[in-house]
């Protein structure tokens, strides 16, 4: 079934085109991955598709059974709400249903023989259960501990939480929808990689459609089985999942610079032979040729949008081998510590991922490594000749009111303009768009500046805190392969799996407040804690994220019919009860004390009544004793 389609959409956003007539449509089946370049159009295409910015040409159609569930950006509206009512608010229709049950209740005990109100009460508490009410609260908590909140957070306002809890939260709102079709943009920007891989299988799981903007290629590898690359303000459309899309991508581009090299050549043949023939005995054949040549369809030459970065890392110069040494540290605020009995060394070309929960301490211990955080004991020691250099994650080095040209250029005031310029352009800021002030930027051109601003100078040893945040596929591979080329060490937190197995030589995890570190990249890591997990005797294997959920799904449905079936065998009994109680009036007083037969028969029926009564009480004793917890 087709949720949505658009036709011919066109938008321009500061003279610049995003999108130029593009059609599409979305089943209620498709996973589709949404790529492209920082700036390129993925998050204007989202706010068309859910009318929060209008197209300047095209149409967008929805089917009249399209409900979207989107990530809002703007939280401030909800800033002292509780995280789980925030949450709930993604299901209003549940709110008001059970506002309206709990009303008629109310108005029932007033009136206990309205048989409207009942009629209405059951019908309400129908709608309520088939629309997952039951089961809603428990859905809400296992999303949230899912994306890494615990139940001790859940009743925390809003406003404690940090920018990115906040976006975990919106995600955890648009996760609690009732859509049948999820647009999310970046999720797994905020989250550590215990909760993009319970995201992964959250979302292979559930039965809806849904739009990703993502680039994590090991997310987008786990979940998409379409992708969508946004391309020179059009979208080219790939029916395969993101591995193959890559080498699809690649086979397009080189089939389509081969076409066009032979049409090239075949343009300039023909033209020779008609510049050479227009005048002599073959002019027939050229006047022939020169029309052919009119009605050739042209193939477009090969673009190239001129941004390709260009990001290197110079190191100062060789620090002696033993970069940093920790020695019995234990880090933390005031007395709390964090991370204790932290024991570990970095040499000289040492590349080390840093990995852990939320909250595990890993910032903790880069604010340490930077000395903007005193161990409360225990010795951080830095080796000679070794200049350190530190990207903060939080970009708190940008100035919003700066421009991206003055960012750089206060970093070395006396160097010209050009060469400053020239640096620029190689992460992407060509032309007017040095002028752009830090504000306007996207979240992936921020990051860039930034990267740009920290490997200015050159440094040695340099600490990351997740460079790769709101970073396009093109970039992040320029980033790795501009790590791998770096001679100096490095140490890297991040999220993202991929580059770890691509530049890490070791990983260092945090886990419940120590640290262990694992030769290798990060599959190697992951293939280690797997087989510790599988080789604990003592300890049951828990079941995957996505078996706990179908069991938890499972679970709920046992409660929900359980539920259903108390309640029945209640109206039951209230209803048998005042059959009884109706026939008893009748007998006493309703019915003549001549009419024997009538006598007899309401006799009758009351004593079978009483009967059915007693099955119902036992009955009932039977269901409320079932424990399904």
């Amino acid at each position: 079934m087709t949720l949505l389609s658009a036709a011919n959409l066109s938008k321009k956003f500061n003279k610049q085109t995003l999108l130029e007539n593009v059609s599409f449509s979305i089943t209620s089946h498709d996973r589709i991955g949404l790529v492209g370049r920082n700036g390129s159009g993925k998050t204007t295409l989202f706010e068309i598709l859910v009318g929060l910015a209008e197209a300047d040409n095209g149409a967008i159609n929805k089917s009249k059974n399209c409900r979207i569930d989107y990530v809002e950006q703007e939280k401030t509206d909800h800033l002292d709400t509780q995280l789980f009512e925030f949450v709930s608010l993604a299901r209003q229709d549940l709110h008001d249903l059970r506002a309206e049950i709990s009303e008629m209740e109310r108005a029932l005990t007033s009136r206990p023989d309205d048989s409207a109100a009942l009629n209405r009460l059951g019908q309400l508490q129908q709608e309520f259960e088939a629309a997952g009410g039951f089961t809603f609260e428990s859905e809400i908590k296992l999303i949230l501990i899912g994306l890494g909140f615990e139940a001790s957070r859940h009743s925390e306002r809003i406003q404690n939480f940090s920018g990115g809890e906040k976006n975990r939260a919106g995600l955890a709102r648009a996760l609690a929808g009732n859509g049948n079709l999820l647009l999310l943009d970046e999720p797994t920007n905020h989250l550590d990689i215990e909760s993009t891989k319970w995201l992964e299988e959250y979302l292979v799981s559930i039965d809806k459609a849904f739009l990703v903007v993502s680039h994590d290629r090991a997310f987008l590898s786990a979940t998409v089985s379409k992708v969508w690359e946004i391309h020179f303000a059009r979208i080219d459309f790939y029916s395969c999942k993101f591995e193959q899309f890559i080498e699809e991508r690649k086979q397009r581009n080189d089939q389509h610079d081969h076409r066009y090299q032979l049409q090239q050549a075949e343009i300039k043949r023909i033209e020779d032979f008609v510049r050479r023939n227009m005048a002599g005995q073959k002019t027939k054949q050229a006047q022939s040729k020169l029309k052919y040549l009119s009605r050739m369809k042209r193939l477009e030459p090969p673009k190239s949008d001129g941004r390709s970065d260009i990001i290197r890392m110079t190191s100062s110069g060789r620090s002696y081998a033993h970069v940093l040494s920790a020695r019995e540290v234990a880090l933390g605020y005031s007395d709390r510590e964090v991370v204790r009995d932290v024991d570990f060394d970095i040499y000289r070309g040492d590349k080390i991922g840093l990995v852990g929960k939320n909250g595990s301490g890993k910032t903790t211990i880069l604010k340490s490594l930077i000395g903007a955080l005193a161990p409360i004991r225990g010795e951080i020691k830095l080796g000679s000749n070794t200049d350190v250099a530190y990207f903060d994650q939080e970009l708190s080095d940008l100035n919003p009111d700066a421009t991206a040209l003055d960012t750089i250029w206060e970093l070395d005031p006396m160097v010209e303009i050009g060469q400053i310029r020239s640096y620029l352009a190689r992460y992407g800021f060509s032309g007017e768009e040095s002028l752009k002030k830090v504000v306007t930027l996207s979240g992936g051109e921020k990051t860039k500046l930034s990267l740009a601003r920290i490997l200015y100078h050159p440094a040695n040893f340099i600490i990351f805190d997740e460079p790769t945040n709101h970073l396009d596929l093109d970039s992040r591979e320029t980033l790795e392969q501009a790590l791998i080329d770096y001679d100096g060490s490095c140490l890297i937190v991040s999220h993202d799996r991929f580059l770890l197995d691509q530049v890490a030589t070791q990983i260092m995890h945090i886990n419940n407040g120590f640290l262990k570190s694992y030769p290798g990249n990060y599959s190697y890591f992951a293939e280690k804690i797997a087989e510790a997990t599988a080789a604990m005797p003592t300890v049951e294997k828990s079941s995957s994220s996505k078996e706990s959920y179908l069991a938890f799904k499972d679970k709920s449905r046992q409660k929900t019919r359980l539920k259903k079936q108390i309640q029945s065998t209640e109206s039951k009994i209230a209803d048998t009860e005042k059959e009884i109680e109706k026939l008893s009036r009748r007998i006493d007083s309703e019915i003549p004390r001549s009419d024997w037969e009538a006598l007899g028969k309401a006799a009758s029926s009351k004593s079978e009544l009483e009967e059915l009564l007693l099955q119902l009480y036992d009955r009932l004793e039977e269901l409320k004793g079932i424990q399904l917890d």
